[in-house]
C-alpha cells in the first residue's frame, strides 16, 4: 500500500556538509544549526540563517542545503549562485556534487542524466582542488568510475584512488572499495569486504549501510535486510550521520515488507527510529505508516491501531489521510 512512500523515504538522503576546515572548530551557533538541519527543522534553520547578519561559507551552504531538503523553486539557482561565488573551494563542489545527486533524485526522468553529469563534474573537481582529503576522493573515485567509458572495465581512474585510500584512512578506504567493488561487479570480494566490515567495523553506520547496500545490489537480500536492522540499532551515531541511520532503518522495513528478512526486526527498527524523532513533519507521518502495515504484517493490530491513528491525528493531506483510514479498516476487520 505504501512501497512508493517507502522508497522515497528511504531513499532519499539530505546532505548538509560543514565547509570549517579540519583544523578549525565550528562555532557553537553552527553546531547547533547543523543539529537541527539534520533533525529536519528546515523553518527553524531558515529562521537562524536570515537573523545572520554576516552569513560565512557554513551559512551559505546550509542556506542551500535546506532550499534542497525542502525542494524549493529557487534550489538549482542558489547552488549554482553559490559555485558561482566560491569556484575554487573545495567543500562547495564537493557538497555541490551531493546536492545535484539529491536534486536529480526528486527530477523528472528527463532531467536526470544531465544531473548525474552535473554531480559528478562536482565531486571530481572538490578532488582535484584538495587532493589530500579522504572524504573529497571517496566522491571522485564514484563518480569517475561512473563516467569511465563502456570499456574501462577495471574502472582505473577510481582503482587507483581506492588503493591511494588504503594508507590514508581507513574509514573512506572501505566506503571507496565497496563503491568500485560494485561498479566493477565483483561479487566474490565485495561478500568478502561486507563480512570484513561486519566484523571490524559494527558500529560505523556509514561503513554497515554501504556493506548492507551491496549485499542487497548483489540480491543477498535477506542478509541485507539483517545487516539493516542491525545497524539500525547503533546508538550514538554522528549527528551528521543521520540520515544515513534512518535510511538503514526505513531500508530494513522496506525489504522485510518485500518479504526479505524478519518482520519483527523491521518493526523492532521502525519503533528505534520513531523513538528518536524530533519533528512530527510528513516523512515522520509516513514512518508511522510505514510502522502500521509492518506491525498488519506481524499481527499485532494494536500496535498497527495505533501507529496509524497517531499518523491520522498528524495528517493535513486529504489522500494521506484516506490511506490512513483505509488502513485502520483493515486492521479492523
Amino acid at each position: 500500500m505504501f512501497t512508493t512512500t517507502v522508497i522515497r523515504v528511504g531513499f532519499t538522503a539530505l546532505v548538509m556538509l560543514c565547509a570549517t576546515s579540519q583544523a578549525q572548530q565550528p562555532a557553537p551557533q553552527t553546531t547547533s544549526l547543523e543539529s537541527a538541519f539534520y533533525n529536519r527543522q528546515y523553518e527553524q534553520v531558515a529562521e537562524a540563517l536570515a537573523a545572520q547578519k554576516n552569513k560565512d561559507l557554513n551559512s551559505e551552504i546550509m542556506a542551500v542545503s535546506v532550499a534542497v531538503a525542502q525542494d524549493s523553486d529557487d534550489k538549482e539557482a542558489m547552488l549554482n549562485a553559490l559555485i558561482k561565488r566560491h569556484p575554487e573551494n573545495a567543500e562547495v563542489h564537493f557538497v555541490a556534487g551531493e546536492l545535484w545527486y539529491q536534486i536529480k533524485e526528486q527530477s523528472n526522468l528527463f532531467n536526470k542524466l544531465g544531473l548525474v553529469e552535473k554531480s559528478n563534474k562536482h565531486s571530481i573537481r572538490a578532488a582535484e582542488l584538495a587532493p589530500n582529503n579522504p572524504k573529497y576522493l571517496v566522491a571522485a573515485a564514484k563518480a569517475l568510475a561512473i563516467e569511465s567509458g563502456f570499456w574501462d572495465s577495471e574502472k582505473k581512474a577510481s582503482k587507483a584512488i581506492v588503493e591511494r585510500l588504503k594508507d590514508m584512512d581507513k574509514h573512506y578506504y572501505y566506503l571507496a572499495l565497496m563503491d568500485y567493488l560494485q561498479n566493477t561487479q565483483n561479487e566474490s570480494l565485495a561478500l568478502q569486504t561486507v563480512d570484513f566490515v561486519n566484523q571490524h567495523y559494527p558500529h560505523d553506520i556509514a561503513l554497515v549501510n554501504r556493506a548492507a547496500n551491496l549485499l542487497w545490489t548483489f540480491s543477498a537480500k535477506k542478509q541485507a535486510q539483517n545487516l539493516f536492522a542491525k545497524g539500525c540499532q547503533i546508538n550514538n551515531v554522528a549527528t551528521g550521520l543521520l540520515p544515513t541511520w534512518r535510511d538503514t532503518c526505513v531500508s530494513a522495513a522496506y525489504l522485510a515488507l518485500q518479504e526479505h528478512g524478519d518482520k519483527q526486526l523491521a518493526v523492532d527498527a521502525m519503533e528505534h527510529l520513531i523513538s528518536k524523532e524530533q519533528v512530527e513533519d510528513e516523512q515522520h507521518i509516513e514512518y508511522l505508516m510505514l510502522l502500521g502495515e509492518l506491525s498488519r504484517a506481524v499481527k499485532d493490530n494494536n500496535k498497527a491501531k495505533s501507529a496509524y491513528q497517531q499518523a491520522l491525528t498528524l495528517s493535513n493531506d486529504s489522500s494521506t489521510k484516506r490511506d490512513i483510514r483505509r488502513a485502520l479498516d483493515k486492521v479492523s476487520q
